[in-house]
């Protein structure tokens, strides 16, 4: 199915019934995914929808105050205003209340289910240093390589800005340089030396291995769950 938008619960018609609908075939992609190994973009996705479920759901109050109102009648003495909302529909706050209280459980489930999966993958895999790290190890080559395949796919990073919405707490750039193969003669020593050859820029980066005992989907679980160790690693 589409991408589940962040208003998804006031899009189209507010119907109970039918967003349900809506939960339940997105948490079916996303469990298909996770089956398949590919937690992202789907994991943060789900963070954000839960996330964004319950500030919804505390911050009741304050949309009912948002809403605007109308001088319902003058009381008094004193003289006293009061006020009603313009909203005419009592039924409005029930129907998203049914919604939330059908979709967030769903979401913390599957959430949950993301996160082991994220957690049992990451303790799989070997992270060490190719060589001496330098003093400042923030920028460097990641080479990639599950144990069933010769082939090392070879990646430049970099560690930038500080981010909450970062699995490390650090935004970590990847562009992948190229894709190698393994063997007696090729080391992972000699190809960190032969990019240093190569890219003279960077005389002495900081160079990671990263080892998979099983293959899993580079681009949509190995790259994100790299990026979190290198974090910890360079910290």
């Amino acid at each position: 199915m589409k991408k589940l938008q962040p208003d998804w619960f006031t899009q189209n018609w507010l119907d109970a019934e039918y967003q349900k609908y809506v939960v339940m075939a997105y948490l079916q992609a996303v469990q298909k995914n996770f089956v398949e190994h590919k937690l992202c973009p789907d994991l943060p996705e789900l963070r954000s929808h839960y996330d964004a479920g319950i500030r919804f759901s505390r911050g009741k109050g304050t949309l009912n105050a948002a809403f605007p109102k109308r001088v319902s009648r003058v009381t008094g003495p004193p003289p006293r205003i009061e006020y009603k909302s313009e909203v005419t529909d009592p039924s409005f706050m029930a129907e998203v209340d049914a919604i939330m209280e059908f979709a967030l459980p769903r979401f913390q489930a599957m959430l949950t289910e993301g996160q082991q999966r994220w957690l049992d993958i990451a303790n799989s895999l070997i992270l060490a240093p190719v060589g001496l790290l330098p003093l400042r190890p923030e920028e460097g080559y990641l080479l990639l390589q599950t144990t069933d395949q010769a082939e090392i796919h070879v990646y430049y990073f970099c560690l930038t800005l500080y981010s909450d919405q970062e699995p490390g707490g650090r935004l970590v750039q990847l562009r992948f340089i190229e894709a190698v193969r393994k063997s007696l003669v090729n080391t992972v020593e000699n190809i960190k030396l032969d990019l240093i050859r190569r890219h003279r820029h960077m005389p002495n980066p900081a160079t990671f291995m990263l080892e998979s005992q099983k293959s899993y989907p580079i681009q949509e679980t190995l790259l994100p769950i790299a990026r979190q160790l290198l974090v910890q690693a360079v910290a």
